[in-house]
């Protein structure tokens, strides 16, 4: 069975090492170095909440969620992302 694919922004290392623990595979949602292609088959993406549109990729679209980090654990991440994608 393959792994679920997440998109982590940067700046959320504790959330990339516990999907990580998880299972999860775990890429980078990093505007800078990324040319895109990593996020196909991305089944979440997880923003720091600080730039709502995607890391500063303004035309993506997806239908995967984006989980808005602000205010949130590690764990309510996780839990979150549990019950949206399993």
């Amino acid at each position: 069975m393959a792994k679920k694919r997440v998109a982590v922004e940067t700046g959320l290392s504790d959330v990339r090492e516990m999907l990580n623990q998880k299972g999860y595979e775990v890429v980078n949602l990093d505007p800078i170095s990324a040319s895109g292609t990593e996020f196909i088959n991305c089944q979440a993406f997880v923003i720091t909440g600080m730039d709502k549109n995607m890391g500063g990729f303004q035309d993506i679209h997806t239908k995967a969620p984006v989980i808005d980090a602000s205010g949130l654990t590690p764990q309510d991440i996780l839990n979150q992302i549990q019950n949206r994608i399993g």
